[in-house]
């Protein structure tokens, strides 16, 4: 089942969807709850054969939230079975080539590189979390040849945590915030990025603040945030709580587009009323009017006097008391 883009700046492109009904966000969360094996398999068997009119990255989003609030409530009970686990592991690692270490991840329902770090930790008796980060990106200062191949086939076979899948992220979300600052300089909106507005004193920032507010549906915009993720409630309202609230406090009303999509249920949130507009996609062009810099300084009784010089005394004059002094205009 396929839609169209309803907020993209363009044309419109056939496109899986991306808002979510509850009904079916819950049963996405159902099966990957339900789900036994490898996290990365999971992401297959959601994209492949059970939910294909979804978009993919929304699918990875929701996964990925899942799988940490899991992580989160066993976190206490995976410390406590290190060294059981590492005890299993060493007097199984003759028996299997590289792959005991997965196959361990997948009877244990954990995640491949969350073993690993249990297991690194337990052997090598780390004080600091950095050092177990350090053998995860580079697994051939592992002194055990066996141990550092195990390590080395988890981190390219979760999807979930550990170097390789840290640098894909970032890498998305530089390319999507890239992507908005494109889109935004297209649209004709002038605006400060993250180190404009850090050079100016700001510490917490939004990906753009406009110089100019404009309006979007009516409603006046200061600045958009960038998120390359699925915007659930929970997750929304994290962001509001970290990051949203202080730039309405400083700025005013913004946009915060998700552009993997959100939950039906996110943009009505109540939180949301301070001033923030959910999107999953760039404002479309005929919903925004704009700030004219280059006719800026001109004020709209002397513009209003070139456009009709013969104009009876008197008339129109409540047209002009309400007209702004700078001049709205819809972008080209």
């Amino acid at each position: 089942k396929m839609s169209k883009s309803g907020d993209s700046a363009g044309a419109d492109v056939p496109t899986k969807r991306k808002i979510l009904s509850a009904v079916e966000y819950m049963r996405i969360c159902q099966f990957i709850n339900g789900y036994h094996g490898l996290a990365i398999d999971c992401e297959i068997e959601l994209r492949n054969r059970f939910f294909q009119d979804v978009d993919p990255n929304a699918l990875c989003c929701i996964l990925q939230s899942e799988i940490q609030n899991k992580l989160k409530g066993q976190h206490w009970k995976q410390d406590q079975r290190a060294k059981k686990l590492l005890k299993t592991y060493e007097e199984q690692k003759n028996l299997y080539d590289n792959s005991l270490l997965i196959r361990m991840a997948v009877v244990e329902c954990l995640n491949p590189v969350a073993l690993c770090r249990l297991l690194l930790q337990e052997k090598y008796k780390f004080r600091h979390r950095s050092h177990v980060s350090r053998l995860l990106r580079h697994p051939h200062l592992i002194e055990d040849p066996r141990l550092a191949a195990n390590v080395m086939q988890c981190t390219i076979s979760d999807n979930q945590m550990g170097p390789i899948t840290d640098l894909r992220r970032r890498i998305i979300g530089e390319e999507y915030e890239l992507k908005l600052k494109t889109m935004a300089t297209q649209a004709g909106i002038h605006f400060y990025d993250e180190h404009d507005l850090r050079r100016m004193g700001y510490d917490k920032t939004p990906d753009i603040k406009m110089i100019l507010p404009f309006l979007y549906k009516g409603a006046v915009i200061n600045w958009i945030e960038s998120k390359a993720n699925f915007g659930d409630t929970r997750g929304h309202m994290f962001n509001i709580q970290q990051q949203l609230q202080s730039y309405i406090n400083r700025f005013g009303p913004g946009i915060i587009i998700y552009w993997f999509g959100y939950h039906e249920e996110t943009p009505q949130l109540p939180d949301n009323n301070i001033g923030i507009t959910v999107l999953a996609d760039f404002p479309a062009k005929e919903d925004l009017v704009l700030m004219d810099l280059a006719k800026g300084e001109t004020s709209a009784e002397d513009q209003a006097n070139k456009e009709e010089p013969t104009r009876p005394p008197g008339e129109g004059a409540d047209s002009e008391a309400a007209c702004p002094s700078k001049e709205a205009r819809k972008p080209s």
